[in-house]
């Protein structure tokens, strides 16, 4: 699987609609995304600490490199990386000029320097 980095936004910007004390519970639906693709992607985003998430792993069935996978999951809070993340990127102009920076860079970055770009976008408005 190949991390879709437009996915992980419309998952962050879903996590922040919900309202405190409440939760989201698989499935999610979100365009014509598969959801084992999505619980893959809320994992990631779990484990970078973006969002507070239980999740629930098959372990009679696993990925081929032996991974269990996501059975099930509740995602029950943006995290403060996960808020930074959307307050930079939730614009949609600023959005496609750091999708456009990076394409323009090569294109495959991690999500720190996604992140990084689009501050700087940002603090171009702003500075």
């Amino acid at each position: 699987m190949k991390r879709d980095i437009e996915l992980i936004r419309a998952i962050l910007l879903k996590v922040e609609e919900i309202p405190i004390g409440q939760t989201i519970s698989s499935p999610l639906k979100i365009n014509e995304y598969d959801e084992d693709i999505i619980a893959e992607h809320v994992r990631l985003l779990y484990e970078q600490g973006y969002i507070d998430a239980r999740i629930v792993e098959e372990f009679d069935s696993y990925d081929l490199v032996g991974s269990p996978q996501v059975e099930s999951y509740t995602i029950t809070r943006l995290l403060n990386d996960g808020h930074d993340f959307i307050a930079d990127t939730k614009n949609p102009t600023v959005w496609k000029k750091t999708l456009d920076s990076i394409a323009s860079k090569g294109g495959d970055v991690s999500l720190a320097i996604v992140k990084t770009v689009a501050a700087k976008i940002v603090s171009g408005y702003f500075g």
